[in-house]
């Protein structure tokens, strides 16, 4: 796995009550969907709302069911970023085709 993608994402500070973990104040804002990471580098859940005051987010976690138990507050968690796609080599399909000539 390449390395400069995994980000600190900070430590689980307490549990709603619906269950999603809540990490305050990231040192960099994941994207919503990002894949959350343990100490371990199991993927155990995934960001899914970003909310609060704009100088101390709140980021919120969905957990997966089988990591409920295993991770506790302040469990220091990453993300990875996803691969960008270079724009250029994508296939533009907007593009139209040329015509068959029939001879």
């Amino acid at each position: 796995m390449d390395q400069s993608r995994i980000r600190k994402l900070g430590h689980i500070t307490h549990y709603t009550d619906l269950g999603n973990a809540i990490v305050i104040d990231p040192p960099k804002l994941p994207k919503i969907g990002s894949n959350v990471m343990s100490e371990k580098m199991e993927h155990i859940g995934d960001v899914i709302d970003i909310f609060g005051p704009v100088k101390k987010p709140y980021v919120s976690i969905r957990i997966k069911p089988q990591y409920k138990d295993t991770i506790k507050n302040n469990t220091v968690l990453y993300t990875i970023d996803r691969k960008q796609v270079n724009v250029r080599q994508r296939k533009k399909s907007y593009q139209k085709k040329k015509p068959r000539r029939y001879s």
